[in-house]
């Protein structure tokens, strides 16, 4: 009965680590007619199945020790036990598995979907928020009305969607501190792709909205705006200031890609923009080549087009690399006298708004002052995406440059000659320019 009652107290057998006491031992040692049981091979395999069976994996490995070191079966005895409980085993453990797995429901995992770390509409205030949007957030909760049906859904059922107030938050974020795009994705806890997608998408339904953000004024308001253009400097019938800056870009991947290079030696994209008084942008062109010339944008621009058939009132003031037209006003390449020289002083500060508009805008929008590194289409889509965004934040008063009125585009000392034109149109141009020398200066 020694054996019976080694085979019980395995059951109350303790881990070693545990700190209890070992029960199994005093009877293994007392139990002197251990070896004519377990001669019969039946019993041993009895034996075994017991243990296997009681999760009491340190006992039965001491076990097997002891016998072992007693000699008290032949390894072959031992192999063979080994070899018919495992089989009896594994063949009814992979029946029941199979059993368990016909009857168990299938459990369908919720879709993951990315969501805020931390709402920013009510966790910042609001000037930190203007410092990382560079709108307010009735602007934002605004702007994501308007494009929300252009963005693609959250239940879109591929990947890992991200909600549309999301995407235009990141998207917004990306432009305005022109840092690497996988920074901004760790920041939200999304990956740099779906960054750069979002980037993309939100950039142009932005963009799509300039027919609504940038264009002149008209009516009254335009009347206003050349009173507050004179107010400046004395200068009369101005609607606006057009000039060109160089928004810098990569390599593009195409096999005339030379024609990008600017006159500086970077690659870019020339981008014309016509500014008001308010440092708002009236008209922009982001499409052309950094190696053409400004006048050259000029005369292929729509724009251009409105103002010779006179559908626009009053003159634009550009710099010495446009042509001097009844509608384009230029400084005097020599003046002469007093009267011309204040015309030149007076064009100087007033057109200085577009130099100021261009400072504001990428100091605003930090990702325009850098080299910017998504493709073409996707470039030109953020840079009228940001003049929009950039509208909205002077039409409702956002102040967040520091020193915006002191702002000033870097421009070369070196300004290219215009392009020749006709002799009759540079010929009005001149009149006119002589007119308004001698009424107002």
């Amino acid at each position: 009965m020694y054996v019976l009652e080694c085979i019980t107290h395995v059951k109350y057998f303790s881990s070693p680590f545990s700190g209890t006491s070992i029960h199994i031992w005093p009877y293994l040692h007392s139990c002197k007619r251990l070896s004519l049981y377990l001669e019969d091979i039946t019993f041993l395999v009895v034996f075994m199945k017991w243990t296997f069976h009681s999760c009491k994996r340190i006992a039965f490995q001491l076990l097997l020790d002891y016998l072992i070191k007693k000699n008290l079966f032949t390894m072959e005895e031992w192999n063979e036990a080994v070899d018919l409980i495992f089989d009896i085993e594994i063949h009814n453990l992979l029946g029941d598995a199979a059993e368990e797995d016909r009857h168990r429901p299938v459990a369908r995992r919720p879709r993951y979907i990315v969501a805020d770390r931390m709402d920013p509409f009510t966790s910042l205030t609001d000037e930190e928020y203007v410092d990382r949007f560079r709108l307010t957030k009735e602007c934002v909760h605004h702007l994501i009305g308007e494009i929300r049906d252009q963005l693609p859904p959250a239940n879109d059922r591929r990947g890992c969607p991200v909600p549309p107030s999301l995407q235009v938050l990141i998207a917004i974020r990306c432009m305005a501190d022109g840092s690497h795009q996988i920074s901004v994705g760790d920041a939200y806890n999304i990956s740099q792709c779906k960054v750069s997608t979002s980037l993309k998408t939100v950039a142009r339904a932005i963009a799509n909205m300039s027919p609504q953000y940038i264009k002149f004024p008209a009516g009254n308001d335009l009347r206003q705006k050349m009173m507050d253009f004179q107010s400046i400097a004395g200068f009369p019938g101005v609607i606006g200031t057009i000039d060109c800056t160089h928004i810098p870009i990569l390599k593009p991947s195409l096999p005339n890609s030379e024609i990008y290079r600017c006159r500086k030696g970077f690659f870019s994209l020339n981008v014309q923009a016509v500014a008001g008084p308010d440092l708002t942008f009236y008209n922009v062109v982001s499409r052309w080549q950094g190696s053409v010339h400004n006048s050259r944008i000029f005369a292929n621009s729509r724009l251009c087009a409105e103002l010779e058939e006179g559908l626009l009132p009053g003159h634009l003031l550009g710099d010495s690399g446009y042509p001097c037209r009844k509608y384009l006003l230029t400084p005097l390449p020599n003046p002469t006298g007093r009267s011309e020289e204040a015309y030149n002083i007076s064009h100087s500060r007033t057109r200085n708004t577009v130099e100021r508009a261009f400072g504001v805008l990428k100091r605003r929008f930090g990702y325009l002052g850098g080299r910017v590194r998504t493709n073409l289409e996707t470039t030109k889509a953020i840079i009228v995406a940001s003049m929009v965004l950039h509208n909205i934040a002077v039409r409702t008063r956002v102040i967040r440059v520091e020193n915006e009125q002191m702002a000033v585009h870097e421009e070369p000392v070196f300004q290219e000659p215009a392009l020749p034109l006709a002799g009759s149109e540079t010929a009005q141009g001149r009149v006119k320019r002589q007119n308004i020398i001698r009424h107002y200066f």
